[in-house]
């Protein structure tokens, strides 16, 4: 087991990445709370989202570090079987990257709307307790908003109900884990409008273009390219003309099995194709 998830880590399975740390993070949480109560207190205090501005300024990480910490046991669960569900089909057509940049993203995003709507109350003259949030719903509801929204007319198998098109299966987690009274975890309803909102910005922004995930992994990769070293030169073979030639080969031949795959998705459903056909479809969106 202990291989298996090392191979994780040395590969490229974003998904399994956030299941196994949000999982570790949970389990470490809670044996030292339990051992020393007020860990659990200072654990909230450092990295969950804060809604009073003046205590989220002491520590601003947190609009990043609050998705990896969970409530229970039941809200990690779902939201790592809802981010599995939907995140291997933007992972599968549009690649590693994008899929990372659009859940950070979206959870940075619903961390700044949840600390807007405190702060706009709090102006408004309405006293603020500071609720601490915590959770990947935000991130994880951007990725459904986008799929519902690039991916609508996709097909996924539910349990009792069969194939169902992936628009309404967005829809109704969106409606019943935000829009479904509202009173009750207010917070965190707020943090999933903030992610489906930019999960649909996202959706716009690739229609127009822009990809802002690329624009956000730009800046770590930036960073790296200091601590990299040189390629090493190598001879090329300059028989251009047979490159080319068999490069628009295999990309006509490319782009032909990539729209019967699709064809097969939107009659019989995602979950429908093989382990190959899954591995296809995630080496050509690599290569876009």
């Amino acid at each position: 087991m202990l291989d298996d998830i090392k191979n994780i880590f040395r590969g490229n399975n974003f998904i399994g990445q956030i299941i196994i740390i949000c999982a570790s993070v949970f389990v470490i949480q809670n044996i030292f709370a339990n051992i020393f109560p007020a860990f659990g207190t200072e654990i909230l205090r450092w990295f969950a989202m804060h809604s009073y501005l003046p205590s989220f300024l002491t520590s601003p990480w947190s609009a990043f570090t609050y998705m990896f910490l969970h409530g229970s046991i039941g809200h990690l669960f779902w939201n790592m079987i809802i981010f599995y569900s939907f995140g291997r089909i933007v992972y599968d057509f549009m690649g590693r990257e994008r899929l990372l940049g659009l859940y950070f993203l979206g959870g940075i995003a619903g961390a700044i709307f949840y600390l807007l709507v405190y702060s706009l109350q709090y102006l408004g003259g309405e006293m603020i307790v500071d609720t601490p949030l915590v959770g990947a719903s935000a991130g994880i509801m951007a990725v459904v908003a986008f799929a519902g929204f690039r991916f609508g007319d996709f097909q996924m198998n539910l349990i009792l109900l069969g194939p169902v098109r992936l628009k309404y299966v967005a829809l109704g987690l969106f409606v019943m884990n935000t829009l479904l009274d509202i009173s009750m975890n207010t917070g965190g309803k707020l943090s999933h409008l903030g992610g489906a909102a930019f999960g649909y910005f996202y959706f716009r922004s690739l229609d127009a273009g822009k990809d802002p995930a690329a624009a956000f992994l730009g800046i770590f990769q930036s960073i790296g390219v200091f601590f990299k070293k040189k390629p090493i030169l190598r001879v090329v073979d300059n028989d251009i003309k047979v490159k080319k030639s068999r490069s628009t080969q295999t990309s006509a031949e490319a782009e032909a099995r990539t729209d019967a795959i699709l064809e097969k998705i939107s009659k019989s459903g995602y979950d429908n194709l093989t382990k190959e056909e899954k591995a296809f479809l995630f080496n050509v969106s690599n290569k876009k």
